[in-house]
Parts: structure tokens; sequence; C-alpha cells
């Protein structure tokens, strides 16, 4: 691929994932139209026990569909699966397996790389520190999207974390967070930029909007060609649905979710209440299931909850469909727990429901300061009751003035947009261009 003088390469190191239903997929897809994509997927990793403990399966799916150089058919991403010996937390601890993988992932992306005069590296995990190094040509951004400190909600390892993390942002040349109580917290040398979090309105397009055309994605059994790949991986895909056919039965009102109750981030309780107070005709349905909570102080309200859901789960429904599903509701739902993990994030689905034109309703689980992008067309419910009056107004005084202007204010937070003010701030920031 013949790279033109000035030319960008973009290289994604995605962690442990897959690119093709990887969840920043549409964030950094538009990054193409500005230069070389390369992604590196998932390395496989030799001496490690996920790859031993299978070891004959492992390479018979490598060299099966990850040995040879994929493009994604969207944005004519180069794909690759590197080869490496040494997990990343070995890397990030001893000198020789890091100059050895570092050597190792250099000879396998050389052949894109070597006619390019900027390469920006992405680093999508606090434990990918052991890939930089320093080249003036080469930069490396580390695209934070959660507080990954929090995650677990184990208050043990969170120091731990927070520490890693502060260390890959001093190493980097820039951050780039999705709120601004992470770029508050995490600021380093005026290095943490707060760069929102975008939607590809061009896969979520609603009948009525006429501003593009939608492209249609494949659905992830036409994207792997052998169904055991699939399995393998960390976010696993699974076999997603593409049946939406309940829809014929049901009636509005209709509210929901594009996702379902996720463990420790969604609040059961809060939702309990709801389902209970919620006048009988609206129905409610999500598009995925319930997941247990791995902390221990939410597991009675959990349990509680599944002993007679109202919502319907309808379990994983394949991305290629949700701008389908999303059509089917008058309202949209956001149900995120209202604690200090969840006011560091800013869930992908808000831009989703927008795009789409819904009016959306969502607990109150975010800072002041990080409401304000969505210029007052997102209501946040500080109680369950007010939560349901808030769904009962929104399905009520909806109009179609009100769909086309949440999917304006989509548009300009689009994934194409973002790509362009990073580009811009890539090339004044780290290249003084």
């Amino acid at each position: 691929m013949k790279i033109e003088k000035n030319h960008f390469c973009f290289v994604i190191h995605v962690h442990f994932k897959s690119w093709l239903r990887y969840t920043r997929r549409p964030h950094f897809s538009p990054l193409g139209n500005f230069g070389n994509l390369v992604i590196v997927e998932r390395p496989l990793i030799l001496f490690s026990n996920d790859f031993l403990s299978d070891l004959i399966e492992n390479l018979k799916l490598y060299f099966k569909f990850s040995a040879k150089v994929r493009t994604d058919e969207r944005n004519r991403a180069k794909i690759i699966r590197p080869i490496l010996l040494f997990p990343n937390e070995l890397k990030n601890k001893v000198k020789l397996a890091r100059k050895f993988d570092l050597f190792l992932l250099k000879l396998q992306l050389n052949k894109f790389l070597s006619d390019c005069t900027r390469t920006v590296h992405f680093l999508t995990s606090r434990h990918q520190q052991w890939i930089i190094r320093r080249n003036k040509n080469e930069k490396y951004i580390l695209d934070m999207n959660d507080e990954w400190s929090m995650m677990t909600y184990n208050e043990k390892l969170r120091p731990k974390i927070e520490k890693e993390t502060r260390e890959v942002i001093k190493l980097t040349d820039l951050t780039t967070v999705v709120t601004k109580k992470l770029q508050t917290k995490y600021q380093f040398e005026n290095k943490v930029v707060f760069l929102p979090n975008a939607v590809d309105v061009k896969h979520y397009k609603p009948q009525f909007a006429k501003d593009t055309e939608r492209i249609e994605e494949k659905p992830i059994t036409e994207l792997v060609e052998d169904i055991r790949i699939v399995h393998k991986q960390k976010n696993d895909p699974r076999l997603h649905s593409t049946d939406l056919s309940i829809f014929d039965k049901l009636k509005s009102p209709i509210v929901g979710s594009y996702s379902g109750l996720s463990g420790n981030w969604s609040d059961f309780k809060f939702i309990h209440t709801v389902e209970q107070i919620l006048p009988k005709e609206y129905t409610m349905i999500a598009s995925g299931n319930i997941h247990p909570p791995t902390s221990e102080k939410f597991m009675s309200e959990y349990q509680e909850y599944i002993k007679n859901p109202r919502m319907i789960y309808l379990g994983y429904v394949d991305y290629a469909k949700l701008p389908d599903f999303l059509e089917h509701l008058d309202v949209a739902l956001v149900m995120h727990r209202a604690d200090e993990f969840n006011t560091h994030s800013a869930p992908n689905k808000i831009w989703a429901y927008l795009a789409m034109g819904l009016p959306v309703v969502s607990t109150d689980f975010l800072t002041e300061p990080d409401k304000e992008i969505y210029e007052g067309l997102v209501k946040f419910a500080r109680t369950p009751e007010e939560y349901v009056e808030f769904i009962i107004e929104s399905y009520k005084n909806d109009t179609q003035e009100l769909k086309i202007k949440r999917r304006e204010l989509a548009v300009r937070y689009s994934t194409d947009a973002r790509a362009g003010k990073l580009v811009n701030i890539i090339n004044k920031r780290l290249f003084n261009l």
C-alpha cells in the first residue's frame, strides 16, 4: 500500500478484543479518512496461559483466520494479529521481555509504516505502556473511556490500577478522555484532553433523517467464517440475534434500552421500583441480558430483581440490527447506577438514542459539567418516581421537531466530526503543524 508524502499512519492497539465488534471501532474508523489505519488486534501471546491451555485449537484458529492480513470493508483498515512472546504484565516489568516483543511487533508492522512520515499509536489499555518508545515521528495517545481503577469495584485493587494509569499517562504524548471529570482527575502537564464520545450517524440513522445514507453493517455470522473464533474472543460477540419479530406483537408505548442490566454498573433496585410504578400500558424491553454483580454489596438487590422482572430481555441483538431495534422504541432508557464509577462514564448508548431521534430518560449518574454536552435533550432522574414521570412526559410530549433537534445534536457529535477534531489536536499539539 503506497503512502502519500506527509501522510498519517494511525495504529490502534486493541488490547485483548476483536476489532470488528470492538465498541471503540466506530470512534477510530473515520481516522481512515485522514491516513492509513492499521489495527493490531489481540496479539497471540505464545507464553501465556490462555494460549497454552488450548494449544492445538488456538493454532488452528489462528492460521485459519488471523495469520493473514485482513481488511475492514467499512474503513479500509488493515487488521493484523501479531505473534508475540510474553504477557503485557511481564513486559512492563522485565526489560528483556519488552525488548523481544517490541522487536517482533515492529517486524510485523514495518510493511505498513515504512513509508509513513508521521505515525500515531493509540493505546487502549494501561497494560500497553511497553509499546511506547521515543521517536520524533512516532507519537502515542492513550484512549481512556472509563475510570479503570473503579471498574472492578474492588477497593484493594483501586490504588494500584490508578497508579498504573497515571504512569501510562506520563509516558504518552497525549491522553483523550470522555468526561470532564476524568480530565480533572488525571490531568498531567496539560496532556489530558476532553474529547467526548460520539456516534456513527451513518449506522444509527432513523427513517426520517435525510442528512446521510445509512451504511449497513454485516451481522457477526457474516463477518466471521468459523464461529469457534467468536467463542474464543474476550469480548465474545456470541451468536447475536437478528430476529426482531417480537415487535410485531407489541404496541406503543414501548420504552427500553439497547443493553441489559450489567452487573455492578446497573441499579437493580432503582429499575425494580420503576417497573413496579410505570403504568401497565407501557411495554419495557431491552437488548441484552441480566448480568449478576461481582460486588457482594449489590447481590441482594440483584436477587430481588430477578425474581420477577417486568422488562423483556431479548438477549444480545447484533450490532447490525440495533438501529432497527431502536426504531421500535418510543422512549430510550439509561439504567446506570449513580455512583463514583459511573460519574466518570459517558455511555455510547445516549448518543445512539439521540441519533435515532429518541427522547432519553436516564438515572442521574453524571456530574453537571458532563451533562452540558446534551444541551437539555436528556432527562436525568434522581428518583424512580421522577424517572417514571420523565418517561410518561417524554412519550406524551414528543414531536417531530424534537426528534430532528436530537438528531442534529448527534450529527454535530458524530464519529466523523470527532475524528476531525482529534486530527486537528494531533497536528497542533504533537507535530506543531
